[in-house]
């Protein structure tokens, strides 16, 4: 058994600096205004209904929201989801955000990778890295110092790019500069005055030579763009796929955080009992939680057939849903008192919540391992559940 639990030890102290320098916070309502006004110089991980950051977060923003307004300055990376999202303070490094109304006016040292419905890069923004934006509406006013990527619907590019375009979209309008080589895929095109392309251009559309007379270098009407124009895409496609992935990694990791913080305050006993299990009996921990994620299902399924039962199929699949989605954070959680158990440590509520915390990170992290670090995960999450059952089933004899 002590090699046993040396092994899981081992693994759990991988990462353990991560949850203790990065801050949690969350609104208890949705509908009430939450707000940052003081400097946080760490990593920061918000989630809320209306979300504000008035003052400096001096490492990443991890945010999500239904309404968020980042006013104050940011010195690592932005990463945040929500449903309109206002980005007025300077970012240190790179911006990566997706939304349904998203508005970006400072200054960002490295790139953007952005998706929304509306999107707008105001005049006083400046991108210091390259850009790639996707949306239905693209209102692109500012200065892109790198390279730009558009893909979307409608577009208005009136700003500065100071490197190379690649552009596809169903309707341009033009009267921005582009001071390198551009290739535009657009079916529709206005071109306004002062808008100029300093290298060649390649580009097609339905419009009879739309860029006449703005072009410094070569033009190149290429019919084979209308026929490649997925492949044109892929790169907007995937940036913006990358934002939605991180977005959704941050939202399971405050939810996850939450749930291990009421579990925290809630309880007391249980996890104790569930970590003596995994010392005493890891194995049988083991194949009791396989035999839980196999099994479930059948037996809700048999209760499904008949029309009495439905009732409660139905209750046994949503806790088996909710057993899958929340199964990092409660792994998380008895392990953590696994660690404080063998360890013979006297932890706190508030110890306890960030070692929990950084086994969680942790098994988040092996995650992007294929195949070894799903495996460790699945081991994890099968121990935990299988000595939580075991728990239940002690307590029900007692009963009985």
């Amino acid at each position: 058994m002590k090699r046993f639990s040396s092994a899981l030890i081992t693994l759990s102290l991988l990462v353990p600096v991560v949850a203790f320098a990065a801050t949690f916070q969350a609104a208890k309502d949705d509908d009430k205004l939450f707000m940052v006004s003081v400097p946080v110089w760490d990593d920061l991980y918000v989630a809320g209904g209306l979300v504000q950051i008035k003052e400096t977060i001096g490492g990443d923003l991890v945010i999500a929201g239904g309404e968020i307004t980042i006013t104050g300055n940011v010195e690592e990376d932005i990463i945040a989801g929500g449903g309109r999202i206002t980005i007025d303070g300077n970012v240190g490094d790179d911006i990566r955000v997706v939304g349904g109304d998203i508005e970006i006016r400072g200054t960002v040292s490295d790139d953007l990778i952005v998706a929304g419905g509306t999107v707008r890069i105001t005049e006083d923004a400046v991108i210091n890295g390259d850009a790639i934006v996707a949306g239905g509406m693209l209102v692109i006013d500012g200065t892109i110092k790198g390279n730009i990527t558009v893909g979307g619907g409608q577009v208005y590019l009136a700003g500065t790019v100071e490197g190379d375009a690649l552009v596809d979209v169903e309707s341009l309008q033009l009267n921005g500069e582009i001071l390198g080589k551009a290739k535009i895929v657009s079916k529709e095109v206005t071109v306004q005055e002062g808008a100029s392309i300093g290298g060649d251009l390649e580009y097609w559309s339905t419009e009879v030579d739309p860029y006449a007379g703005i072009v410094s270098g070569d033009t190149f009407m290429n019919p084979d763009l209308k026929r490649s124009k997925k492949v044109m895409s892929d790169k907007t496609f995937f940036g913006a796929a990358k934002v939605a992935l991180i977005a959704y990694f941050g939202f399971t990791l405050l939810s996850a955080a939450l749930i291990i913080f009421i579990l925290v305050i809630a309880t007391n006993k249980f996890p104790k009992e569930a970590a003596k299990l995994v010392d005493k009996k890891p194995w049988k921990s083991l194949f009791m939680g396989l035999a839980f994620f196999v099994i479930t299902p059948f037996v809700a399924l048999l209760f499904l057939i008949s029309i009495i039962g439905a009732p409660i199929a139905l209750l046994i699949f949503l806790i088996y849903g909710f057993a899958i989605f929340f199964a990092k954070a409660l792994t998380a959680f008895i392990f953590a008192s696994f660690i404080s158990l063998y360890y013979k440590k006297k932890w706190g509520k508030v110890a306890l919540f960030f070692v929990a915390i950084a086994f969680l990170v942790l098994l988040k992290l092996l995650t992007f391992v294929p195949i070894i670090g799903w495996i460790i995960n699945l081991v994890f999450i099968l121990i935990a559940f299988g000595a939580l059952i075991q728990m239940k089933m002690d307590i029900w004899k007692k009963f009985a």
